[in-house]
């Protein structure tokens, strides 16, 4: 438990500033998921700019010549796009897994103390709390593997509907 007011300020401070570490990664992946989109954007307009000039209909020609470069573009852009998404999922989810390790160490810390200090009948709610603080971690491990793989799992699709897309395109 907490006994002076340091450690309770210190620890209300240790949330805020991972708050902050958390938002902060979320606005960074933002920034760069909208760069990306201006990136294609702008890339879409040159495009249809030189169409045009050329006296095409934009994507239009590229159709009727058997071009499938704007497949690759769209299954390069999802890939870009998957990628930020899980960098900042996993920066996330690295900052959320630290702060959570270090409050339930001082909670596992101050439940030891606690029971070195309790008298012997508050064994079996001893017991109960570190049977919880261990269901918790378990719970909590399991809901990240999860995650993981579900990651994992998109990633891989992405990766086996870009290589169809390229070896379409390079066919053609």
């Amino acid at each position: 438990m907490f006994t002076t007011n340091e450690e309770v300020t210190g620890a209300q401070k240790a949330a805020v500033q991972t708050c902050f570490d958390v938002a902060n990664e979320a606005v960074s992946g933002f920034e760069k998921l909208v760069r990306l989109n201006l990136e294609e954007l702008h890339g879409g307009m040159q495009r249809a700019m030189t169409a045009l000039a050329n006296g095409e209909l934009p994507g239009a020609s590229a159709i009727g010549r058997g071009d499938l470069s704007a497949i690759e573009r769209v299954a390069l852009y999802n890939r870009q796009a998957l990628d930020i998404i899980a960098s900042t999922q996993a920066a996330i989810i690295k900052r959320a897994t630290a702060q959570y390790e270090t409050r339930i160490g001082a909670v596992q810390a101050n439940l030891d103390e606690a029971a070195q200090r309790a008298p012997a009948s508050a064994e079996v709610a001893v017991t109960a709390m570190n049977s919880a603080i261990t269901a918790a971690n378990a719970f909590y491990e399991s809901v990240w593997k999860t995650a993981r793989q579900a990651i994992e799992a998109a990633e891989s699709n992405l990766d086996v509907v870009t290589r169809h897309a390229t070896n379409t395109s390079h066919a053609a």
